[in-house]
């Protein structure tokens, strides 16, 4: 399986409801696509201090790259991939898209009440 993750830089003047028109158009073009899988979009939670500028996110899982192929193209209709950029802070450079494989999804054994450790370098 494949994630699709993108990252969104919107600006603040940008209405939320013209950003809810947007993912749900984004929605509507991935649930267009054989092969998608789920979708979830909205606006950062707080608390990290780490988005470097970054709003909004999107995640789409499909069952394989013809599939996330497919969405992408299909951002070409209605021009919905460049009415994105022409909403996010610096056109392209407002958006960080990237594609990993899930295949592989490691989750913590039933029953252990081990804590993750994390650190901060």
């Amino acid at each position: 399986m494949i994630r699709h993750i993108v990252l969104l830089q919107i600006p603040s003047h940008i209405a939320q409801s013209d950003i809810d028109t947007m993912i749900g158009e984004l929605e509507k073009v991935a649930f267009s696509v054989p092969g998608a899988l789920a979708f979830s979009g909205g606006p950062k939670m707080t608390g990290s201090g780490l988005s470097q500028g970054f709003t909004h996110a999107i995640t789409i899982d499909f069952t394989d790259l013809a599939a996330r192929d497919t969405y992408v193209r299909g951002l070409d209709q209605d021009w919905i991939g460049i009415r994105l950029s022409e909403m996010t802070e610096g056109g392209l450079g407002g958006i960080l898209a990237i594609s990993v494989n899930v295949d592989d999804i490691h989750t913590p054994d039933k029953g252990s009440d081990k804590k993750p450790e994390i650190r901060w370098i």
